[in-house]
Formats: structure tokens, C-alpha cells, sequence
């Protein structure tokens, strides 16, 4: 892809703010999203996540943390952001975020370099704005949300509604899972906060395994898009292929059938999705799958749970899957309705808005 593309697509992703041009009705749920979204891709899990994120159309997403800010540089997450910004006529901002690993659980970051600093900005900036609560989802490695929580408490105890984790291991200690792994310390920060935290395991038994209380499940591509339109299935195509050309003029194409062929024989493993509509039912989220239970837990320095009390316990809502049987399918088909419904702008041209 050609640097200035690349540099024109960050420009109009990024943003200090949170103001929007488009106004939403008050009764959408304001929501702050963080993500590791790369172009080329870690995992395209994550791009079924935030299209998902733009498909549920209670949420009013205020902004998009791009996780890991130096890998954003050469991998730039703003790129889907831009293409789905593009797909449903919305100006949603987006920002970098923290080039490096946390020192300690307190600390704010403030000594990473400027280049950096834009998603905790985007962070604070949206909580201050904020005439409601805004809910918090955060897959990755939750490091710009601790950071601005070591910065600003009190903002996030005033104006910070349901933190929708996606992190750790359920059950085993010896197991540290990759987004813990990514910043142990933020990890920490989150779980010892006493915010109002729905923890989501992505793991519970150790790698791959889901003994009831992780939200992991596998789904093919067929299942999951066989009722998407399009403009969405191009988008999976260009990130899945870790397309190259220009990402909003590939949206205008036809869809390849060899290239949709391709696509819809994949598997994916995913862990958020469908769980995202847990934010869409007031105070005690919950879903056709899963809900949520209060457990106590101890966090070590180390951030490995532990059922001593070295560590001062803390009270969170953790994931819980209602029917082990049932549950893959039931989330796979709640996935597939979500993203059928993908709202696809009117009149859509593959051209990104600009902020005014």
C-alpha cells in the first residue's frame, strides 16, 4: 500500500476528541472501544469484532483505541476503522495508542512519547464530554484504558459505566493468556480498579479450552456471513488476504466468487462478537448463551488469580456460559444475525468522510 494512503488514512481516523459530526438519539448506549486491529491482521477475530461492534445498532461508538501504538505504525488498525467508517456513513475517530508496556499497575503512561498518547487522550476526552455513563469494551492488552484510569480515577468512578473485558484465564494459574501477557501490569490496574468490571475470560482450563467460564467458541465463515451483504464480505476478503491495493476502491468491486469461495471455508476462533449485546441490557448483562455471576478474586503482582488472601480481593461479574453444549452454535447464530443486519449507508461510495 502507498505510504500516503496509508498516512492520509490515519489522518482522517484519528482524532484528540470525541466529538462526532453526526448526532445520534440519546437512548443508544455511548460506547469507547479499544482494540489490537492491525492491517495486516494478528488475528481477523478481531475484525469480525468491530464489525460487529458498527452492526448492533444500540450502541453509540464514541471512539476507537488502536491498541499497541508502535505496531500501529506499520500495521495500521485505521484502515478496516476508515473501510467501515466508509461502509455506514458514520465519523467515528479513532486514535493510537501507548507504544510500550505499562512499568507498574499505577502507572499513567505519561513519560511514553507524544506520537502515543492520543488513545488515552481519546480516553479522558470522551469520559469529560460524557453527559451519561459510557460503557467500555476492551479486547487486547487494555493498556491505554489502565493508563487513563491511573490518570484520571475519579473520572472513570463518575462517568465510566459497564468495563467489558475481554482478558485472562479462568481458572488456572499457571496459564498466562496473550492479552494478559501483552501488558501484565494494565491487567492488574483493570482487575484491582473496583470499577464496575463484566470480566470475559478468554480462556478456562488453559490454552484452547473452555470449561465454562471463557467466552472462546469456533465458528466457519460460511456460517457466520452467509447472510452478510456484500459490501461487508469484501471487507473480510480484503482483510483475511491481507489486501494491499487501495482498502476503500476495494469496496466498490464485486465480490470475487473464487475470493468468497475462499473465505467462507475458513474457521475462526472467536471470543467477543455476539457478547458485545450484553451492554444492550441495563445493569445485569446477559444473553441467549452466557451471563454474568459475582465472584471475588485475587490478583497477584504477577497476574495470576489466586484463591488466597495475600492480595486484596476485588468483586467483579465474571462470564458464564449457561449451556456448554449449546453454546457454540447459539453464539455463531446470533453472530450471523448481527452481522446480516450490517448497516450499510445509503448511496454508499467507498469514500471516507471527513471530521468536521
Amino acid at each position: 500500500m502507498r505510504p500516503l494512503l496509508i498516512t492520509l488514512l490515519f489522518a482522517f481516523c484519528s482524532t484528540q476528541a470525541a466529538t462526532r459530526a453526526e448526532q445520534l438519539p440519546s437512548s443508544r448506549i455511548p460506547v469507547l472501544y479499544s482494540s489490537d486491529l492491525f492491517h495486516p491482521h494478528d488475528d481477523p477475530d478481531d475484525h469480525f469484532d468491530i464489525a460487529t461492534l458498527y452492526a448492533i445498532p444500540e450502541f453509540d461508538v464514541r471512539g476507537i483505541v488502536l491498541d499497541q501504538g508502535a505496531l500501529q505504525i506499520s500495521r495500521p488498525g485505521s484502515i478496516p476503522v476508515a473501510q467501515l467508517n466508509a461502509l455506514t456513513g458514520r465519523n467515528i475517530p479513532a486514535a493510537i495508542g501507548l507504544a510500550s508496556k505499562l512499568v507498574s499497575p499505577t502507572d499513567p503512561g505519561l513519560d511514553q512519547p507524544e506520537p502515543f498518547q492520543g488513545g488515552v487522550r481519546l480516553i479522558l476526552d470522551t469520559l469529560r464530554s460524557a453527559t451519561r455513563r459510557v460503557d467500555i469494551i476492551a479486547v487486547g492488552s487494555m493498556r491505554d484504558l489502565a493508563a487513563a484510569f491511573n490518570r484520571e480515577p475519579e473520572l472513570f468512578r463518575q462517568r465510566a459505566g459497564r468495563l467489558l473485558l475481554f482478558i485472562g484465564e479462568a481458572s488456572d494459574p499457571a496459564f498466562r493468556e496473550h492479552n494478559v501477557n501483552l501488558d501484565p501490569h494494565a491487567y492488574v490496574a483493570l482487575m484491582r480498579s473496583g470499577l464496575n468490571l463484566y470480566w470475559v475470560p478468554c480462556f478456562d482450563g488453559g490454552l484452547w479450552r473452555n470449561a465454562g467460564h471463557a467466552s472462546f467458541w469456533q465458528a466457519t465463515h460460511a456460517d457466520l456471513l452467509h447472510l452478510a451483504p456484500p459490501e461487508l464480505v469484501r471487507f473480510f476478503i480484503y482483510a483475511l488476504e491481507k489486501e494491499t491495493t487501495d482498502p476503500l476502491a476495494f469496496l466498490r468491486q464485486p465480490v470475487d466468487p473464487t475470493r468468497r469461495e475462499k473465505l467462507f471455508r475458513q474457521t475462526r476462533n472467536l471470543w467477543c462478537t455476539a457478547v458485545f449485546r450484553a451492554l444492550t441490557v441495563p445493569d445485569e448483562p446477559s444473553g441467549d448463551g452466557f451471563e454474568f455471576e459475582t465472584v471475588k478474586l485475587s490478583l497477584g503482582v504477577d497476574a495470576a488469580l489466586r484463591s488466597s488472601t495475600d492480595f486484596p480481593a476485588t468483586t467483579v461479574k465474571r462470564f458464564k456460559v449457561r449451556d456448554a453444549e449449546r453454546y457454540g452454535p447459539v453464539m455463531t447464530q446470533a453472530t450471523a444475525g448481527i452481522l446480516a443486519r450490517f448497516p450499510v449507508a445509503s448511496g454508499h461510495s467507498g469514500h471516507a468522510h471527513t471530521q468536521e
